[in-house]
C-alpha cells in the first residue's frame, strides 16, 4: 500500500518561486477543496509529474514550467510503500531526477 506523506512544488504551473508544501499524512484522510482555479488539480499534476514524468491532465511538459519565472521548476513527493520511505525529486530548467529509498540516493544506473 502506498501512503503519500508530502508534496512540495515551486515554479510548477501557476505556482511561483515561493512554492507550496502540502502534508498528506497529518490526518487519517485528506480532502482538498477550493474554488475553481485555486490549485486543486495542480496538486494531482505535481504528484503524477514527480512519479511518472507527466502531469495527470493533458498539459505539455513545457507548459508545466511557470511562465513568469521560466526556470527552476521543482517537484518533490514523499511516500511510503510497505514501510519503506521514498522521496522522488523531479525538475526542469535545470533537469533533475532523483529517487531516494530510506534517504539513500538510488544510483542512476538502476533507473535506466
Amino acid at each position: 500500500m502506498i501512503t503519500f506523506k508530502e508534496i512540495s512544488y515551486k515554479n510548477f504551473l501557476s505556482t511561483g518561486n515561493n512554492g507550496n508544501t502540502i502534508f498528506l499524512n497529518d490526518r487519517p484522510s485528506v480532502l482538498i477543496t477550493g474554488q475553481n482555479g485555486s490549485g486543486k488539480s495542480t496538486v494531482l499534476d505535481a504528484i503524477c509529474y514527480a512519479i511518472f514524468n507527466r502531469p495527470y491532465r493533458n498539459v505539455s511538459k513545457t507548459q508545466l514550467i511557470n511562465s513568469v519565472n521560466d526556470k527552476d521548476c521543482l517537484v518533490e513527493v514523499k511516500f511510503d510503500v510497505n514501510n519503506t520511505s521514498y522521496r522522488v525529486v523531479r525538475g526542469m530548467k535545470p533537469g533533475i531526477f532523483e529517487i531516494y529509498k530510506n534517504e539513500t540516493l538510488i544510483t542512476q544506473d538502476a533507473l535506466q
